[in-house]
């Protein structure tokens, strides 16, 4: 079993047309049981390797590289290779079922405004909504570090990086820490 912890079972739905593709991941999926669900009724997540419509849940799609930014923008919640592990694919099944969006790392395109869904407001470069320092803060944070690591490893204070954390949640109109990073990557600040 994998040594990733989960909230919760999640349930997950296979619209696979390829065969040996959808015996792949039942197989890896299958080895978490405790984790995992094959539900097609109600999903969690419908994991597809062809672009499909679904308003249920969020969509993870199985591709190569070169469509990610298109597939990302046509609404899918997040493009995770073909040849996945079955760590990545459990990463992006929980970042999905949190609100995040998943690209491949060597996803082709340039990463800008124009390939994101046309609802998503972005702030113009000549009024950023974040400090350099913040941002350096919300990328520790989108790596899961707490207020004490953030102090640590930017040589500031324990006080300074709450306040940071705390100006960034404002700023980003968040509820917390978590819906912080979630702003950001809808804002385009970040990319996980």
């Amino acid at each position: 079993m994998s040594n990733l912890k989960s909230e919760a079972l999640r349930r997950i739905a296979l619209q696979i047309d390829d065969p040996d593709l959808l015996a792949n991941i039942q197989t890896m999926l299958a080895s978490e049981p405790g984790r995992i669900a094959l539900d097609p009724r109600e999903p969690d997540v419908v994991i597809v390797d062809h672009l499909v419509v679904c308003d249920r849940a969020p969509i993870i799609v199985l591709e190569d590289a070169t469509n990610s930014l298109a597939l990302l923008k046509a609404g899918v919640s997040g493009v995770v290779p073909l040849d996945c592990t079955l760590t990545d694919l459990l990463l992006a099944i929980d970042a999905v079922t949190h609100g995040f969006a998943i690209l491949p790392r060597d996803a082709q395109g340039p990463v800008s405004t124009r390939n994101y869904p046309s609802d998503i407001s972005f702030p113009s470069p000549q009024d950023p909504i974040l400090t350099a320092r913040e941002l350096e803060v919300l990328r520790l944070l989108a790596e899961g570090a707490s207020n004490k690591l953030i102090a640590r490893k930017l040589g500031i204070s324990f006080h300074t990086a709450k306040f940071h954390v705390a100006s960034i949640a404002a700023k980003l109109d968040a509820t917390g820490r978590t819906d912080a990073v979630a702003q950001a990557v809808r804002l385009g600040l970040i990319l996980l």
